[in-house]
């Protein structure tokens, strides 16, 4: 079993992905202020450094990683440990983290609310 070192989220979010030898669009799946799962139409191979951009739509521009590296690769999906970031986007993600971190608990708090009372 792996054991991450900070909790990962459930998001879709656009992406792009720059390896020394191919780009590619996708999306990101899940997201860490460690590392992201991502889903690709090509396949990228464990070790590949590559350069990520992360659309959120909230931000004017995107959250830029100049060097991450895949971790795992299976099939179209992969997981990627983000190496080197600006301190700006670094806050950013921490940022973008904790407001879904917060939005994720209350929906959570909902849906339990929900299926104690059983009203929306």
């Amino acid at each position: 079993m792996i054991t991450r070192k900070s909790c990962r989220y459930t998001v879709e979010y656009g992406g792009s992905f720059a390896g020394e030898e191919m780009t590619a669009q996708g999306v990101i799946l899940d997201l860490s202020s460690e590392g992201c799962r991502a889903r690709t139409a090509l396949t990228f191979t464990k070790g590949e450094y590559l350069r990520v951009l992360i659309d959120v739509p909230r931000y004017e521009k995107p959250l830029h990683v100049p060097l991450a590296v895949i971790r795992w690769a299976n099939g179209n999906d992969f997981g990627v440990e983000f190496i080197q970031m600006e301190p700006g986007d670094q806050h950013r993600l921490r940022e973008l983290i904790r407001v879904t971190a917060a939005a994720t608990a209350l929906s959570s708090h909902k849906t339990l609310e929900t299926e104690r009372h059983g009203t929306p």
